[in-house]
């Protein structure tokens, strides 16, 4: 038991750091500058979606015996409150840097702010005493799920820098990570673990796609500043 717990709440700064070591290998360290802020930055930002869970706690919201009440939860509390506190991050903290150039670049800092946004959302799933049983599944599984969410909220609102309708592609960002991130905790809270594979198999198709077309639009991005 103690293992998970070490393990489930290690792996989130163990990725953080592989990630800043692969990037400042092949990038250098002066490539993608404030990203340990944006990692603390990512802690922080788990205030809000504290912040709504009290609130809905306040007016009994988390009566998960309702289906409408699990899917307000799903929806509103943990997949809007959780990936708006990171897209205030990204767009309000990492968007103006000179090296925040496109999609590519907004992926690298939304991974590392949904790093620091899943080591405190774990801390507080085993600290606070609202969950009678700690589901070591989910403790390890966020994290890769908040992965997931950051490539789409970093691909579009990176576009939103190099296109003309910012925010479209901002909301598009937003929203698009917001509604996978409830449909994930809807998964757990229902415990259906089929629409969870399903999910799972449809993240990786969306994944490889979005990062093939940030990889590829990075190299076009290249291309013109050199003609």
């Amino acid at each position: 038991m103690m293992i998970n717990y070490i393990l489930s709440l290690a792996l989130a700064p163990v990725l953080a750091i592989f990630t800043l070591g692969l990037i400042w290998i092949k990038r250098g360290k002066d490539r993608y500058p404030g990203l340990i802020t944006s990692f603390i930055l990512g802690m922080v930002s788990i205030v809000l979606v504290v912040l709504f869970q009290y609130i809905s706690r306040q007016f009994g919201l988390e009566d998960f015996k309702n289906l409408r009440r699990i899917i307000f939860y799903s929806f509103i509390v943990m997949g809007f409150g959780s990936e708006f506190g990171k897209f205030l991050i990204l767009r309000y903290y990492n968007y103006s840097k000179s090296s925040f150039n496109g999609p590519l670049d907004s992926i690298v800092y939304s991974i590392m702010i949904s790093l620091g946004f899943s080591l405190m959302s774990n801390v507080i799933y085993f600290a606070l005493p609202y969950y009678a049983e700690i589901d070591f599944t989910y403790a390890y599984s966020v994290i890769f799920a908040n992965l997931f969410f950051a490539i789409i909220l970093g691909f579009y609102t990176g576009m939103a820098k190099v296109r003309e309708n910012k925010f479209v592609d901002s909301m598009t960002g937003l929203l698009g990570a917001s509604f996978f991130h409830a449909l994930y905790n809807f998964c757990f809270i229902t415990k259906d673990f089929r629409l969870l594979l399903f999910l799972s198999i449809g993240a990786f198709i969306i994944i490889i796609m979005l990062y093939y077309k940030a990889f590829e639009l990075n190299e076009e991005f290249k291309r013109l500043k050199k003609e």
